[in-house]
């Protein structure tokens, strides 16, 4: 099966991706508590502690960006996904962090997490990796948790989608742009 997907629609799915908030790539706790520091109006939406350590099953996984208690509407809710939300989504959905770029003309995605902007694509020795096409081969797909990246409606094969290079072509042109940096984190650096 070629993988078709359907663009992001953060209306209807309510930011269903940013449930569990996301886990920093090397450099990005640094550069998110720096940019936090500098910018009030950004400041004043978190909480104190906005970047936390990750666990699941009792192993802790890295630094992550906290979440909050979140009450979706969203009838398609995955059952295996808490009711919260990452601390950078407004009430909508909606990135902190990209609005905040929008508004200083900057590229949209300057302050967001690599993994945020990639979604669903993933980044693994300097390419990017296509969304699996089936939910069994979903790398979060395991027993009492049937998977994320295929679970989300921006991740899951539409039969009446596009190719996934054509749906996901801007996250691929910006990752050509920054493929090969020592630290992605860097794409967007601790200026404005």
């Amino acid at each position: 099966m070629h993988l078709k997907l359907k663009p992001c629609d953060v209306q209807a799915c309510e930011a269903m991706c940013c449930h569990d908030g996301v886990y920093l790539d090397e450099g990005e706790e640094r550069r998110l508590r720096a940019l936090v520091a500098r910018t009030p109006e950004l400041r004043e939406r978190l909480p104190a502690q906005f970047i936390v350590d990750g666990w699941w099953n009792g192993e802790r996984l890295g630094r992550k960006t906290a979440t909050r208690p979140h009450d979706y509407r969203n009838p398609a809710w995955p059952a295996h996904f808490p009711r919260t939300r990452c601390v950078f989504a407004d009430q909508a959905g909606w990135c902190e962090l990209q609005k905040l770029a929008v508004q200083r003309q900057q590229h949209r995605w300057r302050y967001k997490p690599f993994t945020c902007w990639m979604f669903p694509l993933d980044g693994q020795d300097g390419e990017a990796v296509e969304p699996s096409a089936d939910a069994a081969a979903d790398p979060h797909n395991m027993p009492g948790y049937p998977g994320y990246v295929s679970v989300v409606p921006c991740g899951r094969h539409e039969p009446r989608g596009e190719p996934w290079q054509v749906t996901l072509a801007a996250e691929l042109q910006r990752f050509g742009e920054v493929r090969g940096q020592a630290d992605l984190a860097s794409v967007a650096d601790d200026g404005p």
